[in-house]
Parts: C-alpha cells; sequence; structure tokens
C-alpha cells in the first residue's frame, strides 16, 4: 500500500526531488500502539474520577489529589457550595482550593487527552478522514506540547529512534518516542510548513510558521541541525496571547522593586537587562516599557522576534539578513522623536554604542545583554571599547536575573526543615523553621512545581560607583564595592523567595551553583 501510494504521488511529482520528498513524507505510516510517553499511566486518575465527569463539567471543578482521606478539589469560588453539596451527596470528604475556569478547563483538558493518547488509534481516524498521518501527528505533539505550556520541543534522532522532548518549566521532559525511520518525515512536515528547504538535510537551516492550538495563534520558530543520525529540529512556541505580567508580579522584593522603578521611571539613561537565553529578560524589558509608556510619551522596541504585541507601543522587528539590524533599526528609531526605546539584545559594539550615545542625548534606553550579573554586564559594555567614562554617565542601573521554578499553588504544603535546611537558612540570615513545597498534583504534572519565576540581582549607580567605573578596576573590586553599596546576590533573593513559600530551599540553591 505504501509502495503504491508513493508510486501514484512519485508520478506525479516528476523529477522534482522536493515534490518526491513530500511524497514521501505523506505515505509514512504510524504505529497503532504509539501514546504519549507522560502519559501512558495517570497517577491523578482516581482523584480525576472521583466526582462525575457531567458535574465536573458543569462546575468547572477538578479533583485533583487524595490528601489521606481528603480529596482536593480545585474549582472557582462561585461553585465552591455546589461542590460541597455534591461531596456530601457522594460522602465524600473535599478541601477545596480556589482555581480559575480557565486553570480548570486547562486541566481537564490534559485530562481528555489522557484518556486519548494512543496516537496509533487516533492516527487511524485521521487517516480514514482523509488527514496525512505525519503532518497529524506533528500537529498533536504540538497541541500536546503547548497544553502542557511548553516553550520549546525538541525532536531529536537517535540510531533507533526519535525522541520528542518538551521544555516545560526551564526543564525538558520526554513527551514520546517514535521509530527512527519516521525521523525524515517528521523533518519534511516540518520544513514544508517553516517554508525550509526540506532536501537540503546537511546545513542547518530557520523557518517559521504559525499553528492554532485551542483557539490561540502561536508563533513557532523553527531550528535544524544535522547530527550523527540525522537532523535535530527544534521548535519555539510563541504565544501572542500570553498574559502580560506587570511590574509588582516580576519576583522582586518590595526593596527592588522601588529601586527598580526608580531607575525606570527617569528621564533619560541607560537601563540593562542581563541574564542567558531563556531567562525572563524580555518579560522584565516588557514590564518595564509598559509601566512607563504613558500616553504623552513616544515608546518604541526594537525586537527579535517580535514576541507579545503591545498595544500603544510601535513595535519594530530586525531582520540581519535585510542588512536592518538593531544597530540600523536604532538610528533610524532616533530620527522619529523617541522617548524611550527599548532594544531588544544588545549584540555588538556598534548597538552598545548608539545605545549609550541616545542616553546621553536625553532618551530613556532600555535594553538587554548577555552576562552572568550585574556587575558582568557592566564591565561587558567596557569590552566592547564604549569609553569608561561614557558607561559611567550612561548606565542608571544594571539588572540580572535568572528563572527559578515556583511551587504549584494548588498542592503546596508547609513542613518543618530539616536540620540542613536551617544551616542554610542562617547561612543567608533566616530565622524561620517552616518551608514549602509541592507535592504533586494534576496541574503540575506531579512535579509539584508550576510556573517559574525571576531570581533578580538590582545594581544602582550612584556617585561612588560611577566614579569607580571611570577608573575601570578590576571586576572583583567592583562587585565589592556594589555589595557594599546594597547590591545583594541572586541566590539570596532566590532564598528569601523559598521562606515567603514561593519556591522551595532546592530550587534557590540552584542558582549558587549556576544553574537554571
Amino acid at each position: 500500500m505504501k509502495g503504491d501510494l508513493l508510486s501514484r504521488r512519485g508520478n506525479k511529482a516528476g523529477n522534482n526531488p522536493q515534490a518526491v520528498a513530500e511524497a514521501e513524507m505523506l505515505s509514512e505510516e504510524i504505529p497503532n500502539d504509539l501514546s504519549f510517553e507522560a502519559f501512558v499511566s495517570d497517577p491523578y486518575a482516581e482523584a480525576h474520577n472521583a466526582l462525575p465527569r457531567n458535574q465536573v463539567l458543569a462546575l468547572d471543578c477538578l479533583g485533583l489529589r487524595w490528601d489521606g482521606q481528603t480529596l482536593v478539589v480545585g474549582a472557582p469560588k462561585e461553585s465552591w457550595d455546589e461542590v460541597k453539596a455534591l461531596a456530601a451527596s457522594l460522602d465524600i470528604k473535599v478541601k477545596l482550593i480556589e482555581a480559575s475556569r480557565a486553570e480548570i478547563r486547562e486541566a481537564l483538558s490534559l485530562t481528555v487527552n489522557i484518556e486519548k493518547s494512543n496516537i496509533g488509534q487516533l492516527q487511524i481516524s485521521a487517516t480514514e478522514a482523509g488527514e496525512a498521518p505525519i503532518s497529524n501527528l506533528v500537529q498533536q505533539i504540538i497541541e500536546r506540547a503547548f497544553l502542557e505550556r511548553a516553550s520549546d520541543i525538541h525532536f531529536e534522532s537517535y540510531e533507533d529512534h526519535v525522541l520528542v522532548r518538551a521544555r516545560i518549566d526551564g526543564r525538558l521532559r520526554n513527551l514520546l518516542q517514535l521509530p527512527a525511520r519516521l525521523a525524515p518525515a517528521i523533518s519534511s512536515r516540518i520544513k514544508v510548513l517553516s517554508k525550509m528547504n526540506i532536501v537540503e538535510r546537511r546545513r542547518p537551516q530557520d523557518g517559521q510558521f504559525t499553528a492554532v492550538v485551542d483557539g490561540r495563534t502561536l508563533d513557532i520558530r523553527v531550528a535544524s541541525v544535522a547530527t550523527v543520525f540525522g537532523e535535530k529540529i527544534v521548535l519555539r512556541l510563541l504565544d501572542g496571547r500570553r498574559p502580560s505580567v506587570d511590574l509588582e508580579s516580576l519576583g522582586m522584593g518590595a526593596h527592588q522593586l522601588e529601586i527598580f522603578t526608580k531607575m525606570i521611571t527617569a528621564n533619560n539613561g541607560l537601563v540593562l537587562v542581563a541574564g542567558p537565553t531563556g531567562s525572563g529578560k524580555t518579560t522584565t524589558l516588557h514590564s518595564a516599557i509598559r509601566a512607563v509608556a504613558v500616553e504623552h510619551k513616544n515608546a518604541v522596541t526594537i525586537e527579535d522576534p517580535v514576541e507579545y504585541v503591545v498595544p500603544g507601543i510601535t513595535q519594530i522587528p530586525v531582520s540581519e539578513s535585510n542588512n536592518s539590524g538593531f544597530a540600523v533599526q536604532l538610528r533610524a528609531v532616533l530620527r522619529q522623536d523617541p522617548d524611550i526605546i527599548l532594544v531588544g539584545e544588545t549584540r555588538d559594539a556598534e548597538t552598545a554604542r548608539i545605545s549609550v550615545q541616545a542616553a546621553l542625548t536625553g532618551h530613556l534606553v532600555f535594553t538587554s545583554i548577555h552576562a552572568t550579573d550585574s556587575v558582568g554586564a557592566l564591565y561587558r559594555l567596557l569590552q566592547m571599547d564604549i569609553e569608561p567614562h561614557l558607561v559611567a554617565s550612561s548606565v542608571r542601573g544594571v539588572v540580572s536575573q535568572r528563572l527559578i521554578r515556583k511551587n504549584c499553588r494548588f498542592c503546596t504544603v508547609k513542613y518543618n526543615a530539616t536540620t540542613e535546611e536551617k544551616v542554610t537558612l542562617r547561612a543567608y540570615g533566616f530565622s524561620t523553621d517552616v518551608l514549602a513545597k509541592g507535592v504533586g498534583c494534576t496541574l503540575c504534572g506531579g512535579s509539584g512545581y508550576r510556573d517559574r519565576i525571576a531570581a533578580y540581582q538590582i545594581l544602582t549607580m550612584n556617585e561612588s560607583l560611577t566614579e569607580l567605573v571611570v577608573s575601570r578596576p578590576d571586576p572583583h573590586v567592583f562587585r565589592k564595592a556594589a555589595s557594599k553599596a546594597g547590591m545583594t546576590t541572586m541566590d539570596h533573593e532566590a532564598v528569601r523567595m523559598a521562606v515567603a513559600g514561593i519556591t522551595t530551599l532546592d530550587e534557590a540553591m540552584t542558582l549558587l551553583v549556576g544553574n537554571e
């Protein structure tokens, strides 16, 4: 059957190698027993099924886990009385946790997919409906990853299989293992969607496409690279409708927030946000510009790519391939009478120099830069041959950040700290003996963590630090002076969040060893 199909499509394609490759992709068949690995067995099935399905859907509630003899149920507050009455009629003791309807519906969609996780059977239905099996498979993987809040999907080719993984809350988790023979077809399907060359399998390629999942349009960025056993393809999922984050929700302590607000509401100057890729810099920058882009200000962003559309702000995408990179666009923006400029990333000396000059000529400039901490970001400008006196005169402050996982608010419990944890807490100056951790539930996939939050280090330039920059001392000397002036470390801020119950002490300590 496959040979006949390939023959018919091959004849139609003629000698066009791209058309032949696409025909081969469409003809691949999916094993009938294929299932998403993470949901072959569901540890919370008993909790899910404790309440009648029709009532669960009507009340937007869901059993999250059994807590001893008590069923923990998430539900909107307005449904609590009805949920209690339902539980009483079933002789079930319940503990209610407030959850929005959107959160419950997200969990319900996952439990439905758990029940329908056999991809092979779904492929049979898709084929009977006239859909190409591989096309349907790729769509299902994207849908599953999005429902699990993934930021990236990895398709990794090995000698005897293809491993599909999703990055969720900063960690890669296995989603699916596929036969190795499907690798070329999956690669071709993704390349067709993203308008890449499906015949070229040796050179790296980049592409982009959009997909609609659960009524939301995702902008998906694609990158492929050749490996020993075939291509590895990574998809970055960008949801333009992701809720915006205000300054108060970023994760800064009260004192840090006060300093940062003062920094970004200055009339002019340069504010740097530092951190590695995927550390939340874009979120911080967008929160900052939304906070200060009032009606009488002209706010402009230059981004690669424009990830989230912000009403009332002019957003400009850069394109290095068309000779319209950050430096070129920044020069153009300076002729557009801007008040506030957000430069997505300072990648080179030219962009850095223009940003500094813009800050010195009366503009407020926000930009991100790759550096391990706030002092490192400042010295990165010096390494780009920006004169020390210009750095000292232009920089208002530097924010560096890392993302850490938050305790799942639906299953967090308090506990008495261990002796070892108490030693760590005392070393950071905290006297508490009580900490918190997530014990695992439906909404966090059993991990105890749900979503991430940033831990910050903020460096404010005062008179003494400004004078010190001009002399360009060793970074260790400057770091010591900055600490004396009140700069705290990111791991200290993370421990503060652990004490507040936002994260675990173990997660906070990952910053001490440089992990995310």
